[in-house]
């Protein structure tokens, strides 16, 4: 028997992809599609289970009612606000409510991409690695994170590789940075965040060299529409409150005095950056065993300010 996928495309904000489409990529659902909220609020009242609700509004009734309803079903919300109108019209507590945001671009491309693999990957289980946002057979190259020393190297490599791709100064900086950023989350605060003791209380400036157990993985590639740039722990201790929670608190800052969080463990400001920086940030975790934190860029579109623009976030996690 088919599992059920709820799309609620209401008037007044930009709407969901034409139905046809949402069709074919909910393919392997029963489709339940309406336009209202009395009409989704019905739905969840007369239909279980429902395993993913899809929706671009964000309505603090329609998503409490779903997570009541199905405390172990997805939310998709599916916008082209910024961060800070959405939380305010989830009360703020959007981390409780949401599990993935898409943005829906001018481009419908990168919004039907987009929510095609977020439904692909709640339906399979198979969450990880960057090749499921770039097209078939695109060259995805890796490199191990083996200690801090190496970080110039590697945020260098990737930025020569944007360079090579011939996606101009600009976007080969913003690769650099992102590389950076997510090179110090699996050096120092994804250890941290698992508990180990030598990576308690420790300066970023430390230098540490990675054991065998503790190595992680840097991925990058582009395949003329999407350069994809992701790392990845053995650890699995990124918790999905906290990815909603830090980039709320940045977001919301009038300063920047205070950004960063200063537990151990703590993503705080490079999450923000990551995000800052790039179309999407996609968190895949298995618990205690593996989190690959992976940032889009469209190379077709200009990024603007946080503040202005949707961008998509993901978190999977294992199990569901």
């Amino acid at each position: 028997m088919k599992q059920t996928i709820l799309y609620v495309d209401c008037h007044g904000y930009k709407p969901l992809p034409p139905g046809e489409t949402l069709r074919i990529i909910s393919s392997q659902f029963q489709v339940e599609s309406v336009t209202d909220l009395p009409s989704a609020l019905s739905v969840l009242e007369n239909i279980d289970p429902i395993m993913i609700m899809v929706t671009n509004n964000p309505n603090y009734e329609l998503f409490t009612e779903f997570r009541k309803r199905q405390p172990k079903g997805s939310t998709i919300l599916v916008t082209a606000m910024p961060m800070k109108e959405y939380s305010a019209e989830l009360r703020g507590v959007e981390e409780t409510l949401i599990d993935h945001v898409v943005s829906n671009k001018i481009k419908d491309a990168w919004t039907t991409h987009d929510l095609r693999i977020t439904i692909s990957k709640l339906s399979s289980g198979d969450i990880f690695g960057v090749e499921k946002y770039l097209a078939p057979n695109t060259t995805i190259h890796h490199e191990v994170i083996k200690s801090s020393k190496e970080r110039e190297r590697l945020n260098n490599k990737v930025m020569e590789f944007a360079q090579a791709c011939h996606l101009g100064q600009h976007t080969s900086r913003m690769a650099f940075g992102i590389t950076e950023e997510l090179l110090m989350n699996s050096i120092y605060d994804a250890p941290a965040a698992a508990g180990i003791d030598r990576f308690r209380n420790i300066d970023q400036t430390t230098a540490i060299h990675l054991q065998e157990g503790e190595q992680g993985q840097l991925s990058f590639a582009c395949d003329g529409r999407i350069l994809a740039i992701s790392s990845s722990d053995p650890f699995g201790a990124l918790k999905k409150d906290k990815v909603f929670q830090y980039l709320k608190k940045v977001l919301k800052r009038s300063s920047t005095e205070g950004l960063i969080d200063t537990k151990r463990g703590g993503a705080g400001l490079g999450l923000f950056k990551i995000l800052y920086s790039s179309h999407a940030i996609v968190c895949n975790v298995e618990e205690g065993k593996k989190t690959e934190i992976m940032a889009l860029i469209d190379v077709n579109d200009q990024l603007r300010d946080f503040s202005t623009m949707a961008r998509s976030i993901h978190y999977f996690s294992i199990p569901f």
